[in-house]
């Protein structure tokens, strides 16, 4: 079993696609090697209407540097999305989060 995570910072990365599409990239990046489990929240606004989209999961970090979660690819609305990601150790304590924009 591997040991609980050295800092780790949680990053969203977006990439602007074409035709109004968006890919969020919900990432960890650290130090060391580490396990937990991680939730990562889209929120979409259109005409006065707001979905979510919630994934999560567990994950093992083998290597420093970058470990990218999961990928989303969003229909960007021109009233407006964000994103917050939220990172767990092994004992469901709570590592990191962020929010985008």
């Amino acid at each position: 079993m591997i040991a609980a995570l050295p800092p780790v910072h949680c990053i969203i990365e977006h990439h602007q696609g074409t035709g109004g599409a968006m890919t969020l990239v919900p990432t960890i990046e650290s130090d060391g090697r580490g396990e937990g489990s991680y939730q990562f929240e889209i929120f979409s606004n259109s005409n006065g209407n707001t979905s979510s989209n919630v994934q999560g999961g567990d994950f093992q970090k083998d290597n420093p540097g970058r470990l990218a979660l999961s990928r989303s690819t969003i229909s960007v609305s021109p009233n407006g999305w964000s994103a917050r990601l939220t990172v767990y150790g092994p004992n469901g304590e709570k590592i990191c989060a962020v929010s985008v924009p």
